[in-house]
């Protein structure tokens, strides 16, 4: 059974909900579609709050429905404390999509979570959220990062090489990954990512990877003109002793 809280209308100072449905009874507005969530059969429970207007959880729903909910769809919200998730114990599935800025600092551990998705919640450090991920979701399979500024892919129209680049570093540290924002993680994908992590010693502490690559470049340009430099002046020297000899 699938629940779908529907015509929220407000929380007062004493966090007291206001839904139009029957506590008593849990009539409820049911619906069937979850041909969107990979890993769903059908069993779990499914619990709605999209396009609330949301800063926080009602306590009331998280006290009746955190047990049993299996899907919790939090997309089209302003929340950014993660913390009340701690009691969604039996969470496989969550969606924070357009949810801006939320904290990763905030996010509990869920050991049951399978799919997540993070889209367009104008994040700028990713790599911060893949660490987070990576010490509290060891069971998840999809990630969905796409439309936030920090994940340089193509949707965001980033280049070949750039979106490679943001690939290689969520599946160096999140290699349980099977799906990575709108495509599959392949084999291939797999052994160049540990490549990846070997040459920019991912998972020892966390680092700007794009910063890394840029200060690298940028160094490998100095020594260049360092060397070009001592060229130029070794051959003026010369020039200087076959003049005075």
């Amino acid at each position: 059974m699938i629940f779908f809280i529907e015509n929220y209308s407000h929380v007062d100072d004493d966090d007291e909900l206001y839904l139009n449905y029957d506590w008593s009874s849990d009539s409820m507005s049911i619906k069937s579609n979850m041909s969107q969530y990979p890993d769903s059969d059908g069993s779990g429970e499914r619990l709605s709050l999209a396009y609330e207007k949301l800063s926080k959880i009602p306590r009331k729903i998280a006290e009746k429905f955190s047990k049993t909910t299996t899907i919790l769809d939090l997309s089209y919200n302003d929340i950014k404390d993660l913390s009340f998730l701690s009691h969604f114990r039996q969470l496989n599935t969550l969606i924070l999509d357009k949810n801006p800025q939320p904290d990763e600092k905030t996010l509990p551990s869920l050991p049951n979570l399978s799919l997540l998705w993070l889209n367009h919640c104008e994040i700028d450090n990713v790599q911060k959220w893949v660490y987070r991920i990576r010490d509290c979701c060891p069971s998840l399979r999809y990630l969905s990062l796409m439309g936030n500024p920090g994940a340089t892919s193509s949707f965001n129209g980033n280049s070949t090489l750039e979106h490679n680049d943001y690939r290689m570093m969520v599946i160096s540290i999140l290699p349980q990954l099977t799906h990575l924002d709108d495509a599959e993680v392949t084999s291939a994908q797999r052994v160049q990512a540990k490549q990846y992590k070997h040459t920019y010693n991912i998972g020892q502490t966390p680092f700007n990877i794009f910063e890394s690559v840029g200060r690298g470049q940028q160094m490998s340009r100095k020594a260049s003109q360092r060397r070009q430099r001592k060229k130029e002046q070794e051959l003026q020297h010369r020039k200087e002793n076959e003049s005075d000899s």
